[in-house]
Parts: structure tokens; C-alpha cells; sequence
């Protein structure tokens, strides 16, 4: 079964019934589906004003569960159903690699696109009987002969390494590579199954018709009337894994194959991880850029508000006492809890009050 977000767009004090399904917002990335477990109502537009797309905090977590108003939802994966099936469609691998100019630029070679804007190669290994441009999310993917290998996942500590290997026709990946510098590109894997794929992919030579024209012309022996629909009409552009990888290095190149090595962007060569030093308190400046807050309550390190008559403030017109205590409870208590907090801090390095 498919559930595209354009036919099951959640919606605010609407009846649902159990077994009811709807999806997240696109932009939150979130690619799992949410089934009514309980009957009810969902809450009005006023509760989630400052969430996100103006919708429910949806989790990322199958089998986790949501209360929206008297609902309840609970996340599911649908490409789990479709893996479950005793005959799954076919899997589709898609591939998008994306060159960025900070990365990839190849001087003294200038950038191809004047506004500085990223490049996308997009393609499919042509497997599984699928030989033709493959259309996915409104994108196409033109197929190209690749082995892909090394994907695999293990118990035994290290993260894998898998190659990409690229027909090199006509020294085509070669003189690509004179023009961009492949190290550092990120390569997205995205997997899916053929009854996910757009509709425009298939046949669009078929006769359509209402039920209201071919109720009296086609009918069953039981009297039931046979109406024409779209082929593949479980398109869902939302029911996909992405995994992404890194290029670390060309491994392989001759007149026959490019062949690159990829890699987590933990693994990359001359990337230092973490960036950020985990702390359990803000290093931000208090009221600046970083922390944005610019309230007129004013409160002490200890997170107590200070009254109007309290306050002491300099020649500048600074509220002196006015300290932030750098916790997360600090934060909640000048911005609320019902809102995304720009808390510099690690949220699991140590529970706060």
C-alpha cells in the first residue's frame, strides 16, 4: 500500500478513524507513516502554531506512538509492508551525487554555473529489467552501466567501504573529472520499489473512464460495474531509504571503468570529528547572535525572574543582574518549551533539572 503526502496530508480537528493513515510534512524528511491506533479528533491549528509546518511532532521511530488531540498515532515503516509481501516488486537503487564549489571546484577549470549553485548527477544502475529513465519524485534518472558493491553492514566494529565502478565511454567519467574534483562529493543512495516509482514512467496509452459511463456497458455477472484506472497508482515519492556516503578516493581508472571508493563522513581523510566539543552547557552569547533571545524578562543565573524594580542597568541601558545559567533549563524558561530552542549545548551529556 502507498501513502503519498499529497492524499494523506495530516489535517487539524479532523475525525479519524482507526486505521486512518497520514504523513509528515516532506521538508522534515521524515519518510516514515503514522496509522491511527485510536479513534478521534485531532487538535486545532492554534496548538502546533510554532511547530514546525504547523503540524504534530511526528516521531522518527517506528512503533513509537503520538497523542494528537483524543488520536493516537503510531509510526510504521510502508516499505516494510511492501519488503513483507510473499512477491515484492522489484528494488530500485537511485544515485545522486552532488558537487558542491567550496569542495569540488577544479582550478584553474572555473565553476560551470555562475551563481555558485551546487551540481547534480543523478542516475540508476539500470538492474532488475530496468533498462529506460526511471522517474522518481519529479527528478529523472537517466540509467547508467555501474557496480556497485560493499554495502553491506557488519557486526564486527568497522563501518563499510563500498566502491562505486563507472563505465568509463568514451573516457566520459575521465574529462568529468578534468572539470570537477570528485573527492569529498557526496553520493546519496536512495532505495525504493517499482510500485513506488511515478506514474509517468509507465504506459500512458490507456483508455480512461468514470464510473458513471461504464456503468451500464461493463458489469460483472454479479452486477458490479469494472471501471478503468491509472496504472501504477501507488506512486509515493516519500517511500524511500537514503543513505549518505562520501567519495574518498578514485581507486581505479583506465579507458574500460572509473572506480571510486566511498566512505561515512566520519571516515573521510582530513576531517576532524566532532567539530564542536560535547558540553553540557551553551557557549553561546548570552543575547547574541547564536542565542537570538531578545526578550524584556529579565532573569538571574539561577533561572529566578527579576521584577521591573529589581533591575540594574548601566549607563548603556544593559540589565546588569540579567544572566543566563548556559542549561537547557535556562533556555526553556526565557523562550518556552513549546518551541525549537537554539540551546548550544548537547542535550545527552548530562540530565539537567
Amino acid at each position: 500500500m502507498a501513502y503519498p503526502y499529497a492524499l494523506h496530508k495530516w489535517e487539524a480537528e479532523k475525525a479519524y478513524a482507526v486505521g486512518d493513515v497520514v504523513r509528515a510534512d516532506p521538508a522534515k524528511d521524515n519518510t516514515l507513516a503514522f496509522k491511527c491506533i485510536v479513534a478521534g479528533t485531532t487538535s486545532s491549528l492554534d496548538t502546533y502554531a510554532t511547530f514546525p509546518s504547523q503540524e504534530p511532532a511526528f516521531p522518527f521511530k517506528i512503533t513509537q506512538e503520538l497523542i494528537d488531540g483524543t488520536c493516537t498515532w503510531e509510526a510504521f515503516e510502508p516499505l516494510a509492508e511492501e519488503l513483507l509481501r510473499l512477491a515484492p516488486t522489484a528494488v530500485i537503487d537511485l544515485f545522486q551525487i552532488t558537487l558542491t564549489k567550496d569542495t569540488n571546484e577544479q582550478p584553474p577549470v572555473p565553476w560551470p554555473n555562475d551563481d555558485d549553485s551546487n551540481v547534480e548527477l543523478l542516475y540508476h544502475a539500470g538492474t532488475n529489467g530496468l533498462t529506460e529513465d526511471i522517474k522518481f519524485g519529479n527528478q529523472t534518472y537517466p540509467a547508467v552501466p555501474v557496480e556497485i558493491d560493499g554495502f553491506e553492514f557488519s557486526g564486527r566494529g568497522t563501518l563499510p567501504r563500498p566502491t562505486l565502478k563507472v563505465a568509463n565511454v568514451n573516457n566520459a567519467i575521465t574529462s568529468l573529472m578534468l572539470t570537477y574534483n570528485p573527492l569529498g562529493a557526496k553520493v546519496q543512495r536512495i532505495r525504493t520499489f517499482a510500485k513506488f516509482i511515478d506514474t509517468t514512467n509507465f504506459n500512458q496509452q490507456v483508455p480512461f473512464a468514470v464510473e458513471s459511463d461504464v456503468a451500464d456497458a461493463l458489469t460483472t455477472e454479479g452486477g458490479d460495474s469494472l471501471i478503468m484506472q491509472t496504472f501504477n497508482d501507488t506512486a509515493d515519492d516519500n517511500a524511500k531509504i537514503v543513505e549518505t556516503w562520501y567519495i574518498d578516493r578514485v581507486s581505479g581508472e583506465n579507458q574500460q571503468f572509473v572506480e571510486f571508493e566511498l566512505a561515512p563522513k566520519i571516515d573521510l581523510v582530513n576531517v576532524s570529528l566532532p567539530r564542536r566539543t560535547i558540553e553540557e552547557f551553551c557557549p553561546w552569547q548570552y543575547r547574541g547572535t547564536e542565542c537570538g533571545y531578545q526578550g524584556d524578562s529579565c532573569f538571574t543565573v539561577n533561572d529566578v525572574a527579576i521584577a521591573a524594580a529589581d533591575k540594574i542597568v548601566d549607563s548603556s541601558g544593559k540589565v546588569t543582574n540579567d544572566i543566563c545559567g548556559k542549561r537547557l533549563s535556562s533556555c526553556k524558561r526565557r523562550f518556552g518549551g513549546d518551541v525549537d530552542l537554539p540551546y548550544g549545548g548537547f542535550y545527552g551529556a548530562r540530565l539537567q533539572a
